[in-house]
Protein backbone atom coordinates (compact mmCIF):
# COMPACT_ATOMS: atom_id res chain seq x y z
CA UNK A 1 0.00 0.00 0.00
CA UNK A 2 1.29 3.60 -0.65
CA UNK A 3 0.15 7.07 0.07
CA UNK A 4 -0.97 8.27 -3.42
CA UNK A 5 0.95 11.48 -4.24
CA UNK A 6 -0.23 13.63 -7.35
CA UNK A 7 3.25 13.83 -10.01
CA UNK A 8 5.08 16.81 -9.83
CA UNK A 9 4.24 17.30 -13.52
CA UNK A 10 0.24 18.09 -12.94
CA UNK A 11 1.37 20.26 -10.36
CA UNK A 12 3.52 22.31 -12.76
CA UNK A 13 -0.19 22.95 -14.83
CA UNK A 14 -1.50 24.28 -11.96
CA UNK A 15 -3.69 27.89 -12.32
CA UNK A 16 -1.51 30.09 -10.47
CA UNK A 17 -1.51 32.43 -12.94
CA UNK A 18 -5.25 31.69 -14.12
CA UNK A 19 -6.01 32.99 -10.57
CA UNK A 20 -4.04 35.67 -9.95
CA UNK A 21 -5.35 37.03 -13.19
CA UNK A 22 -9.12 36.26 -11.74
CA UNK A 23 -8.46 37.68 -8.75
CA UNK A 24 -6.95 41.04 -10.04
CA UNK A 25 -9.33 41.67 -12.85
CA UNK A 26 -13.13 40.32 -11.69
CA UNK A 27 -12.39 39.70 -7.49
CA UNK A 28 -14.18 37.05 -5.62
CA UNK A 29 -17.63 37.28 -7.41
CA UNK A 30 -15.84 35.58 -10.77
CA UNK A 31 -13.99 32.99 -9.01
CA UNK A 32 -16.61 30.59 -9.50
CA UNK A 33 -16.86 30.40 -12.95
CA UNK A 34 -15.27 33.12 -14.40
CA UNK A 35 -16.51 32.32 -17.79
CA UNK A 36 -20.18 33.37 -16.85
CA UNK A 37 -19.23 36.89 -16.20
CA UNK A 38 -17.94 39.74 -18.72
CA UNK A 39 -14.68 42.34 -17.78
CA UNK A 40 -16.02 44.23 -15.44
CA UNK A 41 -15.81 47.73 -17.67
CA UNK A 42 -17.06 45.61 -20.56
CA UNK A 43 -17.75 47.70 -23.73
CA UNK A 44 -21.44 47.65 -22.94
CA UNK A 45 -20.86 49.98 -20.00
CA UNK A 46 -20.37 53.17 -20.23
CA UNK A 47 -15.95 54.03 -20.03
CA UNK A 48 -15.73 55.52 -16.62
CA UNK A 49 -12.78 57.79 -15.44
CA UNK A 50 -10.25 55.35 -13.56
CA UNK A 51 -10.34 55.83 -9.50
CA UNK A 52 -6.20 56.44 -9.15
CA UNK A 53 -6.95 59.79 -11.02
CA UNK A 54 -9.79 60.69 -8.59
CA UNK A 55 -7.55 63.28 -7.03
CA UNK A 56 -6.78 65.04 -9.85
CA UNK A 57 -8.45 68.34 -11.21
CA UNK A 58 -9.31 67.48 -14.64
CA UNK A 59 -10.64 69.51 -17.45
CA UNK A 60 -13.45 68.33 -19.36
CA UNK A 61 -11.41 67.92 -22.46
CA UNK A 62 -9.40 65.95 -20.63
CA UNK A 63 -11.91 63.84 -18.79
CA UNK A 64 -13.40 63.02 -22.63
CA UNK A 65 -10.24 61.82 -23.90
CA UNK A 66 -9.50 59.72 -21.35
CA UNK A 67 -13.21 58.39 -21.03
CA UNK A 68 -12.32 57.61 -24.74
CA UNK A 69 -9.09 55.75 -24.19
CA UNK A 70 -10.44 53.42 -21.29
CA UNK A 71 -13.43 52.72 -23.70
CA UNK A 72 -11.30 51.68 -26.46
CA UNK A 73 -9.10 49.75 -24.30
CA UNK A 74 -11.58 47.61 -22.25
CA UNK A 75 -13.36 46.89 -25.80
CA UNK A 76 -9.98 44.56 -26.32
CA UNK A 77 -9.87 43.94 -22.51
CA UNK A 78 -13.17 42.31 -22.57
CA UNK A 79 -12.82 40.01 -25.46
CA UNK A 80 -9.49 38.66 -23.83
CA UNK A 81 -11.17 38.18 -20.55
CA UNK A 82 -13.74 36.26 -22.36
CA UNK A 83 -11.30 34.06 -23.74
CA UNK A 84 -9.64 33.72 -20.63
CA UNK A 85 -12.89 32.58 -18.92
CA UNK A 86 -13.34 29.98 -21.43
CA UNK A 87 -10.14 28.40 -21.61
CA UNK A 88 -10.20 28.71 -17.95
CA UNK A 89 -13.73 26.59 -17.37
CA UNK A 90 -12.00 23.88 -19.60
CA UNK A 91 -8.95 23.96 -17.42
CA UNK A 92 -11.01 23.24 -14.40
CA UNK A 93 -13.54 20.74 -16.22
CA UNK A 94 -10.44 18.75 -17.46
CA UNK A 95 -9.48 18.60 -14.02
CA UNK A 96 -12.77 17.65 -12.87
CA UNK A 97 -13.34 14.90 -15.32
CA UNK A 98 -9.54 13.74 -14.19
CA UNK A 99 -10.62 13.54 -10.28
CA UNK A 100 -13.72 11.54 -11.29
CA UNK A 101 -12.01 9.14 -12.93
CA UNK A 102 -9.41 8.40 -10.52
CA UNK A 103 -12.21 8.07 -8.20
CA UNK A 104 -13.74 5.69 -10.12
CA UNK A 105 -10.48 3.03 -9.32
CA UNK A 106 -11.63 3.96 -5.56
CA UNK A 107 -12.94 1.44 -2.75
CA UNK A 108 -16.11 2.50 -0.99
CA UNK A 109 -14.27 3.70 2.09
CA UNK A 110 -11.75 5.27 0.01
CA UNK A 111 -14.41 7.26 -2.07
CA UNK A 112 -16.10 8.23 1.04
CA UNK A 113 -13.20 9.74 2.70
CA UNK A 114 -12.38 11.54 -0.31
CA UNK A 115 -15.99 13.11 -0.74
CA UNK A 116 -16.10 13.65 2.98
CA UNK A 117 -12.59 15.96 3.12
CA UNK A 118 -14.00 17.84 -0.10
CA UNK A 119 -17.28 18.81 1.48
CA UNK A 120 -15.46 20.01 4.59
CA UNK A 121 -13.20 21.91 1.81
CA UNK A 122 -15.94 23.52 0.13
CA UNK A 123 -17.49 24.69 3.71
CA UNK A 124 -14.42 25.75 4.75
CA UNK A 125 -14.11 28.29 1.69
CA UNK A 126 -17.39 29.53 1.98
CA UNK A 127 -17.16 30.68 5.48
CA UNK A 128 -14.07 32.25 4.93
CA UNK A 129 -15.56 33.79 1.97
CA UNK A 130 -17.11 36.21 4.02
CA UNK A 131 -14.27 37.44 6.32
CA UNK A 132 -11.20 39.18 5.33
CA UNK A 133 -9.18 35.66 7.28
CA UNK A 134 -8.07 33.63 3.92
CA UNK A 135 -5.46 31.58 3.38
CA UNK A 136 -2.13 32.97 1.65
CA UNK A 137 -2.26 31.76 -1.78
CA UNK A 138 0.35 34.38 -3.36
CA UNK A 139 2.79 32.04 -1.11
CA UNK A 140 1.39 28.91 -1.13
CA UNK A 141 3.32 26.25 -3.34
CA UNK A 142 0.50 25.81 -6.85
CA UNK A 143 -1.36 22.55 -6.30
CA UNK A 144 -3.62 21.30 -8.73
CA UNK A 145 -7.33 20.67 -7.91
CA UNK A 146 -6.90 16.82 -8.39
CA UNK A 147 -3.21 16.91 -5.71
CA UNK A 148 -5.63 18.64 -3.35
CA UNK A 149 -8.04 16.31 -3.47
CA UNK A 150 -6.06 13.26 -2.96
CA UNK A 151 -2.73 13.79 -1.63
CA UNK A 152 -3.82 15.85 1.19
CA UNK A 153 -6.45 13.81 2.08
CA UNK A 154 -3.79 11.08 1.94
CA UNK A 155 -6.11 7.96 0.93
CA UNK A 156 -3.97 4.74 1.02
CA UNK A 157 -3.83 3.35 -2.51
CA UNK A 158 -3.20 0.13 -3.88
CA UNK A 159 -0.43 -0.90 -6.32
CA UNK A 160 -3.01 -1.21 -9.01
CA UNK A 161 -5.00 2.13 -7.99
CA UNK A 162 -1.66 4.25 -7.93
CA UNK A 163 -0.74 2.70 -12.21
CA UNK A 164 -4.18 3.51 -12.98
CA UNK A 165 -4.01 7.01 -11.61
CA UNK A 166 -0.51 7.64 -13.20
CA UNK A 167 -1.98 6.40 -16.77
CA UNK A 168 -4.77 8.63 -16.49
CA UNK A 169 -2.51 11.68 -15.42
CA UNK A 170 -0.76 10.75 -18.56
CA UNK A 171 -3.31 10.69 -20.37
CA UNK A 172 -4.73 14.62 -19.30
CA UNK A 173 -1.66 16.20 -18.64
CA UNK A 174 -0.51 17.34 -22.50
CA UNK A 175 -3.62 18.93 -22.37
CA UNK A 176 -3.69 20.40 -19.48
CA UNK A 177 0.04 22.03 -20.08
CA UNK A 178 -1.59 23.33 -23.64
CA UNK A 179 -4.31 25.21 -21.76
CA UNK A 180 -2.28 26.43 -19.00
CA UNK A 181 0.25 28.00 -21.48
CA UNK A 182 -3.43 29.49 -23.55
CA UNK A 183 -3.88 30.53 -19.89
CA UNK A 184 -0.75 32.43 -18.77
CA UNK A 185 -0.42 34.07 -22.85
CA UNK A 186 -4.03 35.97 -22.03
CA UNK A 187 -3.00 36.64 -18.51
CA UNK A 188 0.49 38.51 -19.87
CA UNK A 189 -2.11 40.03 -22.77
CA UNK A 190 -4.43 41.70 -20.55
CA UNK A 191 -1.39 43.15 -18.02
CA UNK A 192 0.51 44.65 -21.39
CA UNK A 193 -3.57 46.32 -22.20
CA UNK A 194 -4.17 47.57 -18.60
CA UNK A 195 -0.55 48.64 -18.46
CA UNK A 196 -0.83 50.52 -22.01
CA UNK A 197 -4.31 52.03 -21.19
CA UNK A 198 -2.07 53.63 -18.47
CA UNK A 199 0.33 55.19 -20.75
CA UNK A 200 -2.01 56.38 -22.81
CA UNK A 201 -3.80 57.98 -19.68
CA UNK A 202 -0.50 59.52 -18.23
CA UNK A 203 -0.37 61.13 -22.06
CA UNK A 204 -3.41 63.48 -21.49
CA UNK A 205 -2.36 64.78 -18.22
CA UNK A 206 -0.19 67.82 -17.54
CA UNK A 207 3.07 67.52 -16.00
CA UNK A 208 2.12 68.66 -12.64
CA UNK A 209 -0.54 66.11 -12.89
CA UNK A 210 1.73 63.24 -13.51
CA UNK A 211 3.71 64.34 -10.64
CA UNK A 212 0.57 64.51 -8.66
CA UNK A 213 -0.78 60.73 -9.95
CA UNK A 214 3.34 59.14 -9.17
CA UNK A 215 3.19 60.68 -5.96
CA UNK A 216 -0.15 59.62 -4.63
CA UNK A 217 0.91 56.05 -6.82
CA UNK A 218 4.03 55.53 -4.20
CA UNK A 219 2.06 56.45 -1.33
CA UNK A 220 -0.77 54.44 -1.63
CA UNK A 221 -1.57 51.34 0.67
CA UNK A 222 -0.34 48.52 -0.91
CA UNK A 223 -4.43 47.03 -0.93
CA UNK A 224 -5.62 49.88 -2.86
CA UNK A 225 -3.01 50.66 -4.95
CA UNK A 226 -3.73 49.16 -7.69
CA UNK A 227 -7.64 48.74 -7.65
CA UNK A 228 -9.82 48.89 -10.61
CA UNK A 229 -12.66 51.01 -9.19
CA UNK A 230 -13.92 53.92 -10.67
CA UNK A 231 -15.47 56.67 -9.86
CA UNK A 232 -15.92 60.49 -11.11
CA UNK A 233 -13.00 63.07 -10.25
CA UNK A 234 -13.42 66.41 -9.56
CA UNK A 235 -14.03 68.79 -12.44
CA UNK A 236 -11.70 71.36 -13.06
CA UNK A 237 -13.09 75.15 -12.57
Amino acid sequence: MSVFTFSRGAAAVALAAGLAVASGHAGDRHAADPGSHSHPQAASSPAAIPACLDGLTLSQTQQEQIKGIVGEYDTDIAKVWTQFGDIYMETIRTEAALLAAIEDNLTEPQLKQVRDQRRRTARHQRALAGTEDRPNQATATPASAVEDEIAIVGVSLSAEQELAADKLQEKCLNRLRSLNRDIQGLHTRLVSLEADKLVEIENVLTKEQLVQLRTTRQNAPIASRFTTQTTAPRTAK
